[in-house]
């Protein structure tokens, strides 16, 4: 089973949204999905009461409900869990126990200098889970709400590459 954390320090940058379109392009692909919603605002369950979506969700609000995400994924026959995490600043302890139930995290940032600025700290939380796994967790940026053609792209890429974030090669518009 593939579990993927969608994380960052702050709010706003697109977690729920990536998350979402990434259990579908799962779920498109093929794979039995559970998107489980950890961020207390519900914004996950909240799409999935209007659109109706074709794979499994779970609320993953509390720390009880998210240690019970592999045992519910399993028993749900999913190979593929998505967790939608809340911001850090606001809910640390449920993020990072995300982050440590994760094969991969996720960083969805908007190419911007504040943004790069913004995210720096994940390092910290990253190295910080990191600690207490057996091995370390992969992360990387997805950079999010890119204009087509704009240099901020390249530049952001390039910063966060120096700063050692691996890079999604390909950028949501």
């Amino acid at each position: 089973m593939l579990t993927i954390a969608i994380a960052n320090s702050k709010p706003g940058t697109g977690k729920t949204t990536s998350a979402v379109w990434l259990s579908a392009a799962f779920h498109a692909a093929g794979h039995s999905v559970l998107l489980v919603d950890a961020d207390p605002a519900g914004s996950a369950g909240q799409w999935n009461e209007l659109a109706g979506f074709a794979w499994r969700t779970m609320d993953g609000s509390k720390e009880s409900y998210l240690r019970q995400v592999p045992e519910t994924a399993t028993a749900r026959g999913c190979d593929v869990v998505i967790i939608d995490c809340p911001q850090i600043e606001d809910s640390p302890r449920l993020t990072r126990l995300a982050m440590r139930l994760a094969d991969e995290v996720l960083i969805p940032v908007s190419p911007t200098m504040i943004e790069v600025e913004r995210t720096t700290p994940m390092r910290a939380h990253l190295d910080d889970v990191d600690s207490l796994r057996t091995y370390p967790v992969r992360s990387c940026v997805l950079l999010s709400r890119c204009v087509a053609g704009a240099s901020s792209t390249a530049v952001a890429r390039e910063t966060f590459t120096a700063i050692g974030f691996d890079v999604l090669a390909t950028p949501m518009m």
